[in-house]
């Protein structure tokens, strides 16, 4: 059995801590109860009606990349919680991973209504930047957000995200139609500044 991932980081001013944790089956499952809001369509792109026992399902669907450095490569989802031992509140994944390159695609959700938009993302966001620079010495990481999620593409600048490029008509959304998203990078440099 691996061991288990537990990442820690605190807001100084606030004193508010997120852990990013690997996940066992029911928390996959608790975080696709969550994922059944019907807003978190137009704002992830994707079609989060799950059945519980689909957590395969709901991991390829959060692992999907956009960017063309990304690589089918085995995903790192960890769960984002506020005590590693209770339920997950969202997600936080590293997906598309390109060990020659040294790249990866970023992925992040606050699923449980009542704590979005309250610094918990930005959280989340933050440490598993760092782990992926740290520990698996990733030197770019991007994010494809679907251009109408200002919040997310806000949350990333403030990270230290700049803007790559938007990509036109680039992803289906559940509808079929076509919808564009705005590529953003992060370099150690960057981070540094």
């Amino acid at each position: 059995m691996k061991a288990r991932i537990i990442l820690e980081q605190k807001h100084n001013a606030t004193g508010t801590t997120i852990f990013l944790a690997s996940m066992e089956e029911e928390h996959l499952r608790h975080l696709i109860k969550l994922a059944q809001d019907p807003d978190l369509i137009n704002l992830m792109g994707w079609n989060p009606f799950f059945e519980l026992d689909e957590t395969e399902e709901f991991i390829e669907a959060i692992s999907c990349y956009a960017l063309p450095y990304s690589q089918k490569s085995q995903p790192i989802v960890l769960g984002m919680y506020l005590e590693p031992e209770e339920s997950p509140i969202g997600y936080a994944v590293l997906k598309g991973l390109n060990m020659d390159l040294l790249t990866a695609e970023v992925g992040l959700a606050v699923l449980d209504r009542k704590y979005r938009t309250r610094g918990y993302g930005r959280l989340g966001l933050k440490r598993i930047v760092k782990y992926a620079f740290e520990e698996l010495h990733i030197k770019t990481i991007g994010a494809a957000i679907l251009l109408f999620n200002r919040g997310s593409i806000n949350m990333c600048k403030k990270t230290g995200f700049v803007e790559r490029e938007i990509m036109r008509n680039s992803w289906t959304m559940p509808d079929g139609d076509l919808a564009d998203m705005m590529w953003m990078e992060l370099t150690e440099a960057l981070l540094k500044n």
